[in-house]
């Protein structure tokens, strides 16, 4: 019976690291989009900023940076992007909060 505790918690695993990658793609997707609507220099970088770190530490500079420039190429193609990506974080998030559940009740069932 053990075996099948042990598949169990590593298929946890499996979707709770699916949903972290997810989340992170989404995000790195979202803030690139946003500074290009922003016409900030450089929104690769930025994207990349803002999944790097623990706690958001990444995605604070952004939010700082961003408050000096409007949204200039809002677009009906952005607002649509942007809505779908939202939706797919929030996919993500609830992949990675059901595994990171079912991980902690099997470990503790061991």
């Amino acid at each position: 019976m053990g075996t099948q505790y042990i598949a169990i918690l590593l298929v946890c695993f499996a979707v709770t690291l699916v949903g972290s990658v997810s989340t992170a793609y989404q995000l790195y997707h979202i803030v690139k989009s946003d500074a290009k609507a922003r016409a900030l220099k450089h929104p690769k970088f930025w994207g990349l900023l803002a999944i790097n770190g623990n706690n958001a530490s990444g995605l604070l500079p952004y939010l700082i940076a961003r408050r000096n420039y409007p949204i200039i190429n809002a677009s009906k193609e952005y607002q649509t992007e942007l809505e779908q990506r939202k939706k797919r974080i929030l996919v993500s998030l609830l992949f990675t909060a059901a595994g990171a559940i079912g991980m902690a009740s099997f470990i503790f069932l061991i």
